[in-house]
């Protein structure tokens, strides 16, 4: 435990030092105020507006998983693969401690991005459509639904480079507002890029309908168990891989 306990220690100080603690800081922010410029002046209903911005933020999601696992992936060769490789019996333990640093990163940008919002709009007219638990809610399930993105990334950056991690991010991000039609209807459960849209899509449309005659669809229950198994297993393969992992070339020098 020790040992996993330096490593993460490691991880955070070198993401303080890295541009991926103010790309987990300013894009949310960033993201947050361009619609809330835009939804101040827009004929949306209120209901609407808070929709599209969440299905946005959970749709974009990916893209940014690919740049910020490009990064990390791109720190870790300028370091040498140090804490990689010098770990042979516990190599998994690197992989962790750096999965679960850029989940804490995600989770407070997630946060940012979700409640700084709600914070906001909720001084717009009928900006209260919404309690604020059912923002925390969303920010919760979003970054939930992340999580296994943020280490398919991980391992795509590490085995094939930083532009197969981009690359994939943005046909992930694609991906996930594609599913949000009826083309998703049945499938999206397979594609984890579109966990977080089509979740937080759910919970709306719960928090909005939810009263003593709302029923929730049971199907939605086995496809959200579907969601876990999947995850579950994706993450006990990746892991499997990565202690086996003995680096890559640099493939594009």
């Amino acid at each position: 435990m020790r040992g996993i306990g330096r490593l993460l220690k490691s991880e955070a100080i070198r993401l303080e030092r890295t541009p991926l603690l103010w790309v987990h800081l300013i894009v949310p922010l960033l993201g947050a105020a361009v619609f809330l410029g835009y939804y101040s002046f827009s004929g949306w209903g209120s209901a609407a507006k808070v929709q599209a911005y969440l299905q946005v933020v959970s749709c974009s999601w990916p893209f940014l998983c690919g740049i910020i696992c490009a990064l990390a992936e791109e720190m870790e060769a300028e370091g040498g693969w140090q804490n990689f490789l010098i770990l042979p019996q516990r190599k998994y333990q690197a992989l962790l401690a750096k999965w679960l640093v850029l989940l804490v990163a995600g989770f407070m940008a997630c946060l940012l991005a979700v409640l700084g919002f709600a914070a906001v709009y909720r001084f717009f007219p009928e900006g209260t459509v919404f309690p604020f638990s059912v923002y925390l809610q969303e920010a919760v399930l979003i970054w939930l639904g992340q999580a296994v993105v943020y280490l398919l990334h991980l391992a795509l950056s590490l085995r094939f480079g930083k532009t197969v991690s981009i690359g994939v991010g943005t046909a992930g991000s694609l991906l996930a507002f594609l599913m949000l039609t009826g083309l998703g209807d049945g499938i999206w459960m397979f594609f984890p890029w579109a966990w977080s849209c089509r979740g937080c899509s759910y919970l709306l449309l719960y928090a909005a309908g939810s009263g003593p005659n709302f029923t929730l669809n049971p199907s939605v229950k086995m496809e959200g168990i579907f969601c876990l198994v999947m995850g579950l297993v994706l993450t006990a393969v990746i892991f499997v891989w990565f202690s086996h992992y003995e680096g890559r070339r640099n493939l594009e020098e």
